[in-house]
């Protein structure tokens, strides 16, 4: 009878300790993936980071290669052909001089906004307000837009990361709403609240789910909002509305 009992004693001490080495195991496999998985989290942060990084320089220097480069050229061309206007008689040839001018003034028109949207020289040299009011300006000029754009907030203190992202953001929005949502009205406005900057986009298009369209689409735009916000600790919220839509990109931390 003893010899039983010890067996059993035995038998659950060994069943107890075979329990806690697989628990022991099972908790060792699982701190070990969350482990991985930080890692990783980190990495494909800084790979993130890293990317909008070369972006940034690979647009400055594109917008620089156009600005200095091309637009020299071309206008060097414009004004080669005023000079030829001015010193010719026949109407034909003056005709197609005059032609010729105004190609090259559009074309350089489009380079210059090209320029302007890929670096807009202005970001760091008057900050993030000024750009932002400066790009609704020409939105409202090119597509014929109504646009109110209201800044109580002004006095505001961002790292160069978080403007150029946050102008990134905000023009990539507006874009998709021109582009997708047949606006004729867009108003744009910056509150603070504690310790949030909020940047509140509304329109009166066509209304979207902003998270159902990121699953949906094919294209990028979307998702480089959102691992746009992400880089800088932003936030994306689509607030409901009756019609048309409202997003607010909201960022902590911010001194104002």
């Amino acid at each position: 009878m003893e010899n039983e009992t010890e067996l059993k004693l035995i038998f659950w001490i060994g069943t107890s300790i075979m329990l806690l080495m697989a628990l022991g195991f099972l908790i060792v496999v699982i701190l070990y993936h969350k482990k991985v998985y930080r890692i990783r989290q980190k990495e494909s942060e800084n790979l993130l980071k890293t990317s909008f990084q070369i972006e940034k320089r690979e647009r400055k220097r594109i917008a620089s290669d156009l600005h200095d480069g091309i637009i020299g050229d071309l206008n060097a061309v414009r004004n080669y052909v005023s000079f030829l206007y001015t010193k010719e008689f026949e109407t034909d040839k003056k005709s197609v001089l005059e032609d010729i001018k105004s190609s090259l003034d559009n074309t350089l028109v489009n380079i210059q906004n090209i320029s302007y949207n890929l670096m807009p020289p202005l970001l760091d040299s008057f900050g993030l307000i000024h750009t932002l009011n400066d790009y609704l300006d020409r939105i409202k000029k090119w597509n014929n837009i109504d646009i109110t754009a209201q800044y109580p907030v002004r006095n505001i203190i961002v790292s160069d990361t978080e403007s150029h992202e946050l102008y990134r953001i905000i023009q990539e929005i507006i874009s998709n709403m021109i582009k997708y949502g047949n606006v004729s009205k867009i108003e744009f406005h910056i509150e603070k609240e504690d310790n949030k900057l909020k940047f509140i986009i509304m329109d009166n298009g066509t209304s979207f789910d902003f998270y159902t369209k990121l699953k949906d689409t094919q294209g990028m735009g979307l998702k480089n909002i959102i691992s746009r916000c992400k880089q800088i600790g932003a936030e994306l919220e689509q607030i409901h509305v009756v019609h048309g839509n409202k997003i607010i990109i909201s960022l902590k931390n911010t001194i104002c």
